[in-house]
């Protein structure tokens, strides 16, 4: 973008900064791979608002490591992948795995075999939104568009005209295969992530890193706090 039409696209952000809030609300998918326990409830899953259920008898202090799925890439017809393409998705799924290996690994909690104490993470690939060109960007640069994007960013919420990532899936036990948790959840990157703004494919990574950091932090509360 060249400083001549910087005030331009200013404006232009400006103006669609109210129309332009991004739905943070959890998808309604229909079937194929996605998990759809009756009782699925809203829920706030690592400070995003998700549709969460969760085994009766669920003990999640008795879980210490994890096996991590190739990720699954939802394949039924309500899917929303923007203008991504088949291999956009692809990569997106690996990289959805890589994350999640990544903080495991951090805490030394990764695992490769079943066994005692071991929970397997099957997670789903569901739906990928893109970017709104320059209008994201400049968003963040424009006075009230930084101030509105503050404010969300300490609510957790998404920014303007932000891409998303939507990922579904479950941890099961890794012996009995029973399902202990499933979930849908749209997640983006932070509100004042300007780097994620440049691209869409810059969204989908950074909504990505944060959802696996999420992860990170909420298995540290349990482990610690057993909340």
């Amino acid at each position: 973008m060249t400083l001549k039409h910087m005030p331009i696209a200013v404006a232009i952000a400006s103006t669609l900064l109210v129309a332009g809030c991004a739905s943070n609300n959890p998808p309604q998918l229909a079937g194929g791979t996605v998990p759809n326990e009756a009782g699925m409830q809203e829920d706030q899953l690592a400070g995003r608002t998700a549709m969460v259920w969760r085994a009766a008898n669920l003990n999640p202090r008795a879980y210490t490591r994890f096996i991590v799925s190739p990720v699954q890439i939802y394949q039924g017809a309500d899917a929303k992948w923007g203008d991504s393409t088949v291999q956009d998705r692809q990569e997106m799924a690996q990289y959805l795995q890589a994350q999640f290996i990544r903080v495991l690994q951090q805490r030394n909690q990764l695992a490769y075999t079943p066994g005692p104490g071991v929970a397997r993470i099957n997670l789903i690939l569901a739906g990928l939104a893109d970017n709104i060109p320059v209008a994201a960007t400049v968003s963040r640069l424009a006075p009230a568009g930084l101030v509105i994007n503050a404010a969300k960013s300490v609510g957790g919420q998404p920014g303007s005209f932000t891409g998303s990532v939507t990922v579904a899936g479950s941890i099961v036990d890794s012996q009995s295969n029973a399902t202990l948790i499933s979930f849908i959840q749209k997640r983006s990157p932070d509100a004042l992530n300007i780097g994620a703004t440049l691209s869409s494919r810059d969204a989908w990574e950074g909504a990505i890193s944060q959802a696996a950091d999420a992860f990170k932090k909420r298995l540290e509360e349990i482990q610690t706090k057993g909340a």
